[in-house]
């Protein structure tokens, strides 16, 4: 079997990463950013400790936390998840560590929008909701798109960090094979396994620079 077919066994493992830990992050992110635009103390609070607390601690270490932590955390409530999948943990280190980068993402974005939109609706009597939906939050997803591209571009390259905990992915597989053939195809290896991350980017990209042609058309 060539080499490539080889390391695209472990595509499945990491696109599933990439896409549930991407989902889990954007929800998370959200939840922050609303927490941190609150102007009551507790709930802005909470997101400055979030915030401080997870973008001051590394991917790698983040992943061994959710790894050997979580289940002792959770341990305190009655539940037991030692036997739970280790992707689950793969996917709660990732999101909760993305989760914070995108809250920041969100909300910066949120605070770029011009509040007097807001005002002007409330005038020509829309709904909070109504003007939220249909006329912030499509700006707000503009002006978010290059920073939320980039974090899902920093999130793909995260999840080679998943052989920590013993993840079969792309990263893994490699790392096996170049261990297998002690070496002596190593570089060859991690190019081919290069260019694939590279191929899975251009993608990235490309859906992304369809996204924001979409909305500068709706936004026009």
């Amino acid at each position: 079997m060539k080499t490539a077919e080889i390391l695209l066994t472990g595509f499945p493992t990491t696109f599933f990463l990439i896409v549930m830990s991407f989902i889990f992050s954007v929800l998370i992110g959200i939840l922050i950013a609303w927490l941190y635009l609150r102007k009551k103390f507790v709930p802005k609070m909470i997101a400055k400790v979030y915030l401080g607390i997870i973008r001051g601690t590394p991917p790698l270490l983040m992943l061994l936390i959710s790894y050997y932590g979580l289940p002792k955390l959770l341990e305190l409530i009655g539940m037991n998840i030692n036997d739970w999948s280790k992707i689950f943990f793969a996917i709660a280190g990732l999101s909760i560590g993305w989760g914070a980068y995108l809250s920041e993402a969100f909300r910066s974005a949120y605070l770029s929008v011009d509040k007097g939109q807001h005002e002007a609706g409330i005038a020509a009597g829309l709904s909070n909701w109504h003007i939220s939906l249909h006329i912030i939050m499509p700006q707000v997803v503009l002006i978010a798109l290059p920073n939320i591209e980039n974090l899902l571009i920093g999130l793909i390259k995260a999840t080679s960090l998943v052989y920590v905990i013993g993840i079969a992915d792309m990263y893994n597989i490699a790392t096996d094979l170049s261990n297998k053939t002690q070496g002596v195809y190593q570089l060859s290896i991690f190019v081919i396994l290069a260019l694939i991350y590279w191929g899975i980017v251009l993608c990235v990209e490309f859906v992304f620079r369809i996204l924001r042609d979409h909305y500068k058309y709706v936004l026009v």
